[in-house]
């Protein structure tokens, strides 16, 4: 409209520019760009976004954002902490942004309160949770996972059994207390046979207590069983593993899950940094 009130109706560019509430500078950069057909034409006006800003993130740091996301599946605090661990300065609100705008987030879940568990994870070894992981073969026999949590570090322990027993339940926690370094004093477990009667007073002999969660109440043990979910996504991309290999591959992973992985619960420290910390 501007173009035709000045090359057909005769106004001035600064007549135009007060019509229609604009710059003169306005009126003549839509005369340059009019066309013929300036007529029935319309002109956008582009925005007055600058193209680059002097603080914006760098393309190099964008593609490493994105590729941590990728490779850990992890969410953006714990983006960022790796990101300052290998020295790129950034703010955890810029590692949000790239991951929203790139379609990197997932949608937050409803939250739902745990019951609190007795007795409080307040030191190292003051709550094991344990459980165990079933798998089925072709012929639809099984074998397990033995998988034991310290709710107070998050350091995790894991053994594959081709059968269950109470019996191999206790040389289980043995062996995650050596493992761990620090004594076991409650462990807290599901009503699964393996962790039976026999189990029960086998613990009572090595003073250690044996609590059990409510009866189809998995969120009493919901470290141990995001563990489990993790054990099975991140080590086994959630396939069955092959016994052949399984053992290597879950000493393989404990090592990066104790020592490597940072955890958002611990300030972003892994389990291992953050043992070392509380026993200093």
């Amino acid at each position: 409209m501007a173009v035709n009130d000045v090359l057909v109706r005769g106004l001035t560019y600064q007549e135009a520019a007060l019509k229609y509430g604009v710059v003169k500078s306005t009126v003549c950069k839509w005369i340059k760009k009019a066309t013929a057909f300036y007529q029935n034409e319309y002109i956008d006006t582009k925005s007055s976004r600058p193209h680059h800003h002097p603080n914006e993130l760098s393309a190099e740091t964008i593609d490493k954002i994105i590729a941590l996301r990728k490779k850990l599946k992890r969410c953006a605090p714990i983006i960022h902490a790796h990101l300052i661990r290998d020295g790129v300065n950034i703010s955890l609100s810029s590692v949000g942004r790239v991951l929203k705008r790139h379609n990197l987030v997932r949608r937050k879940r409803a939250h739902f309160k745990t019951p609190a568990l007795s007795p409080i994870s307040n030191a190292p070894g003051s709550l094991i949770e344990a459980d165990t992981i079933h798998f089925a073969r072709r012929d639809n026999s099984r074998f397990y996972i033995y998988s034991v949590l310290d709710t107070y570090t998050r350091l995790a322990y894991a053994e594959y059994h081709r059968h269950i027993t109470p019996e191999t339940s206790l040389k289980v926690i043995i062996n995650a207390a050596q493992r761990f370094g620090f004594p076991i004093k409650v462990v807290q477990t599901d009503h699964g046979s393996e962790f039976g009667q026999s189990f029960y007073f086998s613990l009572q002999k090595q003073s250690i207590p044996l609590k059990y969660i409510r009866v189809r109440k998995p969120n009493d043990n919901a470290h141990i069983e995001r563990f489990n979910r993790t054990l099975q996504e991140e080590c086994f991309l959630f396939q069955t593993p092959s016994e052949r290999l399984i053992t290597q591959k879950l000493n393989e992973y404990l090592v990066y899950y104790n020592e490597e992985r940072l955890h958002l619960s611990l300030s972003c420290l892994t389990p291992k940094e953050f043992v070392s910390k509380v026993l200093k």
